[in-house]
């Protein structure tokens, strides 16, 4: 566990630092590829020290885990650049290729976490739904449901109308709404991968949000290289053997929500990190 704190403590320390490159005025590719690689590299290295094995050496696994998730970082760099381009062009082919290009590097931070090897298990979300595909040994195919990005999905229902077509064309649940509080000037907003839009806007402003609100949900998505942390703590309190494996047969839980939110808690929210990155990309 404290091994899993001193991390928090260092992504909250990554992610609010004045000193990063998407706070420059002037945009720097460069850097930002860095950050993203750093980002990975911290996540995946501190994580597979946390799921090491007792025979294997902590600097070793550390230097794996770090190569592999610098990897996975790189790979989230390349994703949002191609969300930036459909912003710019308005042209949705760019949006499953970068959503590829992201689940790619996310799934290579999760098994860098996992101290696993990066290819050994690869996923995809549309939404609450995770498909999982298994490579080790033998290939398996599984899907489960993420269960913070269900219900956020369901409040979605609650407050719009679901927009199909934009939401088949992105890969995420994008629903139209009135009821977006945009007096601090906010025309819309992502609860987990659900975005909302305001609905009485052009189809240019439209894809300026969507653009946007895509950076928000890769965001979400990037912190799932820290659900493996928990693996170890949480089996401790496993009691019911039966009970957790159907668990996890059906859910995946979802704890980057509750890493993202701490991280947003710690900043404000205006002029957040999440915010200044997803301006450096679509606009």
């Amino acid at each position: 566990m404290k091994k899993t704190r001193f991390t928090i403590f260092l992504l909250i320390l990554f992610v609010t630092s004045n000193n990063h490159p998407l706070n420059a005025q002037h945009k720097n590719d460069f850097e930002a590829r860095l950050f993203n690689i750093g980002f990975g590299g911290i996540v995946g290295g501190f994580g597979a020290v946390i799921n090491k094995k007792p025979n294997e050496k902590t600097g070793k696994i550390f230097l794996k885990g770090f190569y592999q998730g610098a990897l996975g970082g790189y790979l989230l760099f390349e994703s949002k650049r191609l969300v930036g381009k459909f912003g710019k062009t308005g042209n949705y082919n760019y949006v499953w290729p970068s959503k590829l290009v992201n689940f790619a590097g996310v799934s290579i931070i999760e098994n860098a976490a996992g101290n696993r090897n990066f290819w050994e298990r690869w996923h995809i979300n549309f939404g609450f739904n995770r498909l999982e595909f298994h490579t080790k040994d033998k290939f398996k195919l599984s899907y489960r449901i993420m269960p913070f990005s269900f219900g956020n999905t369901i409040y979605g229902f609650t407050q719009g109308k679901l927009d199909i077509n934009t939401s088949l064309k992105i890969g995420s649940f994008v629903f139209a709404t009135d009821k977006i509080n945009n007096s601090k000037g906010f025309e819309g907003v992502t609860f987990a991968n659900t975005i909302l839009y305001q609905s009485d806007n052009t189809i240019l402003n439209k894809i300026d949000i969507i653009s946007h609100e895509i950076i928000h949900v890769y965001q979400y998505e990037s912190f799932s290289g820290f659900n493996p942390f928990l693996d170890k703590p949480i089996s401790k309190f496993i009691i019911n053997d039966n009970w957790t494996e159907k668990y996890v047969k059906i859910f995946y839980t979802d704890f980057n929500y509750l890493v993202k939110g701490i991280l947003i808690i710690a900043q404000e929210y205006e002029n957040s990190f999440f915010e200044k990155e997803a301006r450096y990309y679509t606009e």
